[in-house]
């Protein structure tokens, strides 16, 4: 019995450190052909871009409703979040403004505008 309590508890930090890793999905889009492509924040952090609050890691994985996940794109793509006015996303140099007020848009921007910069509500 001890035998397997040792072994349960040395394991209990893999476990962990690949919880750690699995991006949180904050976009998916689902298509006429029941693919479904979600975007995952993989980390966040301090921006050392001026201008931003902060600097984030993006991963795009691809699916269809029968078979799952068919395809996790290996790359991480960058961005840089700005949350105070003018808030706006920076993807490659391209800066996309984000609306503070009146309707959100749905597209994958605000959604992640909103998933750094908006605190949760319980």
């Amino acid at each position: 019995m001890r035998r397997y309590v040792i072994a349960f508890f040395a394991g209990l930090p893999l476990a962990f450190a690949a919880k750690a890793v699995e991006p949180v999905i904050f976009y998916t889009a689902h298509f006429n052909d029941n693919t479904v492509v979600s975007l995952g924040l993989v980390s966040n952090r301090t921006a050392e871009r001026a201008g931003y609050d902060f600097d984030v890691i993006i991963s795009l994985s691809q699916g269809g409703s029968a078979a799952g996940t068919v395809y996790r794109d290996p790359g991480r793509h960058r961005a840089f979040v700005k949350c105070s006015d003018p808030a706006k996303v920076s993807v490659r140099g391209v800066d996309y403004p984000i609306r503070l007020s009146g309707a959100a848009a749905a597209d994958w921007k605000d959604r992640l505008w909103r998933a750094i910069c908006t605190p949760p509500v319980s």
